[in-house]
């Protein structure tokens, strides 16, 4: 359910644009090589508490490799069966990096998680359902005293507008909206500039950044 960062596959009439049938095949037909992990991921987790982690969306598995160097014990979901085995055979060739993640092939929005997580992290993902509805699904899979954080294309970013299949981007209130504040305490929630490189040229991606922690018992 998860792209790979900032690529993004043509529509098929046969596959609604990112329905699970369309993952599948965007993965299939992509054969891209295993980049960095999110320049988000690293800003907003660097120095949190290690513990568990859950990887909504994780495609390939960069960032959740990344989490599992860190410590982080992980669990990396992935509605492609196809984007999920190239994670695992990727992850083997750092055994002890790989033995802390469990992989899982799922769709997010029917999904129940087994337990509560430390840090729960969602990035470029476009559900079938309403936005706000998959981070309420999202929270509640935070444990209390943990984190979340959600991560996509801003309304502003025309390179996601130009070239993805359907609807991209997501707003503010659609995230923060889903958080009560009885429960969630709201750290970072702006748009942010970053910079990448599609062979000679250099292009501009508006991403929505949005960390919050939920308060303890």
């Amino acid at each position: 359910m998860s792209e790979p960062h900032d690529q993004h596959g043509s529509p098929h009439a046969d596959h609604p644009a990112f329905g699970p049938q369309w993952w599948e095949r965007h993965y299939r037909e992509h054969t891209t090589t295993h980049g960095s992990p999110s320049p988000q991921l690293v800003a907003e987790v660097t120095g949190l508490p290690v513990g568990s982690a859950l990887d909504a969306g994780c495609g390939r598995g960069v960032d959740a490799l990344w989490l599992a160097r860190q410590g982080w014990q992980v669990t990396a979901v992935d509605v492609s069966p196809t984007a999920v085995s190239d994670a695992k055979d990727f992850a083997h060739r750092e055994p002890d990096v790989a033995a802390r993640i469990s992989w899982v092939v799922a769709d997010l929005t029917t999904w129940q998680p087994p337990k509560q997580y430390d840090l729960v992290v969602s990035q470029y993902v476009h559900p079938t359902i309403p936005f706000g509805e998959f981070v309420a699904r999202l929270a509640q899979a935070v444990a209390p005293g943990g984190t979340l954080l959600v991560v996509g294309h801003d309304h502003a970013d025309e390179h996601s507008a130009a070239h993805a299949p359907g609807k991209a981007s997501i707003g503010l209130d659609a995230v923060t909206g889903s958080l009560t504040r009885e429960l969630w305490e709201v750290d970072v929630a702006e748009s942010r500039t970053r910079y990448v490189e599609h062979g000679s040229t250099r292009m501009s991606i508006r991403d929505l950044v949005v960390r919050a922690h939920r308060t303890p018992i």
